[in-house]
């Protein structure tokens, strides 16, 4: 796409030879970048030149910044506290209002198969079948504590450390207890996690 500089977007007008040399940007879209790559418009051709400059696109940045604030909201209302029972270790915790929370709360009590994902700070385990997510963020970080849904591959994840954002990312609860993150990163491999609601 083709378009003019706006405020927004660095304009730059210049006189050259008391001609008016009008900037423009071609817009190259790459994840959550836009590549700029300025063309001069004369009265007679437009030429490009060689690429001086990426700048993130606003609306992904307003986009993604809507959803950390919205999320950290959702994640810090508490609903169902759950007992999560890991070799004999019994963590309190809770899940948030959210409605794949309150989809998984309902299920409960049930027990998942845990297991490491790659080199992420983080144990999961697949559900095999969707939560809702209806009226949540499109994505999250994955805080330390967190517990999450992975829409992507139906999963319940147990972040013992910090992710970065994904899309997929759904926050359904956190950990309360403080010994969390030392049971559930040493919690071995295809370990059976049951989790239930709490009695108290």
């Amino acid at each position: 796409m083709l378009g003019q500089y706006t405020n927004n977007q660095a304009r730059r007008d210049k006189e050259d030879s008391n001609e008016t040399v009008i900037s423009y940007f071609k817009f190259i879209d790459w994840n959550d970048w836009t590549v700029c790559m300025p063309a001069t418009n004369t009265a007679n051709n437009v030429n490009q030149s060689p690429l001086v400059a990426i700048t993130i696109d606003e609306n992904q940045v307003k986009k993604i910044e809507s959803n950390k604030t919205k999320s950290s909201t959702d994640d810090q209302q508490v609903g169902q506290r759950i007992t999560v029972t890991i070799n004999g270790h019994q963590l309190a915790a809770h899940l948030n209002r959210s409605s794949a929370a309150k989809a998984f709360a309902r299920e409960l009590p049930t027990t998942l198969s845990f297991r490491d994902y790659a080199d992420f700070p983080e144990k999961i385990a697949d559900l095999h079948h969707a939560l809702p997510t209806t009226g949540m963020p499109s994505g999250h970080a994955g805080n330390q504590g967190a517990i999450g849904y992975w829409s992507p591959d139906q999963r319940i994840v147990f972040y013992w450390g910090t992710e970065s954002y994904y899309e997929g990312i759904h926050i359904i609860g956190h950990f309360d207890s403080q010994n969390y993150r030392q049971v559930i990163k040493n919690m071995g491999n295809h370990v059976r996690v049951r989790i239930a609601r709490s009695q108290s």
